[in-house]
């Protein structure tokens, strides 16, 4: 049975021997914490330029949202023009364009609208290679309304 007024006596005893002291807990013993390394600082130093390093080569490679252009993206600047040939039920469209850039290869779809309606009645894909010119005739439905054709180029790669 334990009294109280011996109570603190074995509080102290008990802290005594189950809390080691500040200077066990710094020992450099095997069960002991290990020493820092000292090459941590260079190595997160390094890192960290390693880290910018990536960085900014991607923003000058063109990484979306980066200054630089995109990889894979072409400056150009078209014109196009069609004329339609109807017979009955039977339409064809002229279609001839060109374009300018920074490449020698593109990929020109264009798109021939009733002008009327905006519904589409005829559409072309073009493969441009080491020229400025693309043309040809594709098949358009018939029959074509009174405001005539329109012709957009909906897609260039």
């Amino acid at each position: 049975m334990l009294i109280c007024a011996d109570l603190p006596n074995k509080i102290e005893q008990s802290d005594r021997t189950a809390m080691p002291t500040h200077e066990w807990t710094m020992a450099g013993d095997e069960y002991g914490s290990r020493p820092r390394s000292k090459h941590r600082k260079p190595i997160i130093t390094l890192a960290l330029a390693g880290l910018l390093g990536l960085l900014a080569f991607l923003y000058m490679n063109g990484v979306p949202g980066g200054g630089a252009p995109s990889l894979g993206t072409k400056n150009y600047s078209t014109s196009v023009d069609c004329q339609v040939n109807t017979t009955g039920s039977q339409g064809t469209v002229t279609i001839n364009g060109t374009i300018t850039g920074d490449s020698t290869k593109y990929t020109i779809t264009v798109e021939v609208l009733d002008a009327a309606s905006d519904q589409r009645i005829g559409s072309q894909t073009f493969e441009v290679r080491n020229t400025k010119s693309f043309g040809g005739t594709t098949a358009a439905q018939a029959p074509i309304g009174p405001a005539g054709i329109e012709c957009k180029i909906v897609k260039v790669t």
